[in-house]
């Protein structure tokens, strides 16, 4: 079920073992803003009882400062609280952003949903 998070960014979420899928999507239009949007994560969190969060992000139309920074601020929060955040599914360009916003090392970003809930890089074919 596709849910409103912020003005302009939907999700889509699916309860795992310790686990709580999140698939955004977003920005939608002229009007898309993503305050609040971490609070409203740690919301869905405390709700399906789960401290660990992956955001798939392969959805993604753009990556912007506003959503970097509601990103920064759930994964300090979650920290802080003994939870996880990873991410997967980012585009190449959109890890360039967060590089260019000197982000990328803050946050643990993996090819798929299996590496990260796995916590580290498989290849996929064997040597």
């Amino acid at each position: 079920m596709i849910m409103d998070l912020a003005p302009g960014w939907k999700t889509e979420s699916e309860r795992g073992p310790d686990w709580l899928f999140v698939t955004l999507f977003g920005p939608d239009g002229d009007n898309a803003n993503a305050a609040g949007m971490a609070q409203r994560l740690w919301q869905m969190m405390q709700a399906e009882l789960k401290g660990r969060l992956l955001l798939e992000l392969d959805q993604l139309q753009e990556l912007p400062e506003d959503l970097i920074d509601e990103l920064a601020q759930l994964r300090d929060d979650l920290e802080r609280r003994g939870g996880v955040l990873r991410l997967c599914g980012l585009a190449d360009e959109h890890q360039a952003t967060l590089r260019e916003h000197d982000r990328a090392y803050r946050f643990a970003h993996f090819r798929d949903r299996e590496q990260a809930v796995r916590g580290f890089y498989r290849p996929g074919k064997p040597r």
